[in-house]
């Protein structure tokens, strides 16, 4: 079997439309439009790449509440040690920029460790792509979703680290100092 591409133009639109149509029902070859079926394709998999981008979200909560509660407890494993810092002299609020810039810096790594792990992905999806179906995409580049994800993480880590750095002006010094 011979597959050729006709390029003509048409004087009508219709007439693009109706070619492929003579030529499936009245052949037996098969002629398609590479827009038409593209675009089926893409309502097809509407719903998976809808279901993968709920997933995501779903783990980006999940993410979230993750390290909210492990910087919670790393303040209530901490508590003793923040209160020897206050009672050496720290005030509290530098105690919680210290607690927003520890959420700040994990924020950064998760960001970091998950962009990485991502582009190894979509270079061995790549390759995969490129030898089964000589389709080939670019897997460094950056563009504006890797910067909203960014963002993103950077508000989880101060929103994380926020609320528990919070008891910090809570805190007793001579009561959880007596306690250890």
């Amino acid at each position: 079997k011979q597959i050729t591409a006709l390029l003509v133009k048409f004087r009508n639109p219709m007439g693009m439309m109706m070619i492929p149509r003579n030529v499936n029902t009245n052949t037996k070859m098969q002629a398609a439009l590479p827009s038409i079926e593209i675009n089926r394709l893409f309502s097809m998999m509407g719903v998976g790449i809808d279901t993968f981008k709920w997933i995501a979200y779903l783990i980006i909560l999940v993410s979230a509440i993750s390290v909210f509660v492990s910087l919670y407890n790393s303040l209530k494993e901490r508590k003793y040690e923040m209160a020897l810092m206050l009672s050496m002299g720290a005030t509290r609020t530098k105690l919680f920029v210290m607690l927003l810039l520890e959420g700040l810096i994990i924020g950064i790594l998760g960001y970091a460790i998950g962009i990485i792990l991502s582009r190894i992905g979509l270079l061995i999806m790549s390759q995969n792509a490129e030898k089964s179906y000589h389709y080939q995409f670019n897997v460094l580049s950056a563009n504006i979703e890797d910067l909203y994800l960014l963002l993103a993480c950077l508000i989880i880590g101060i929103i994380a680290a926020a609320i528990p750095s919070i008891r910090i002006y809570n805190i007793n010094i001579s009561k959880t100092l007596a306690d250890q």
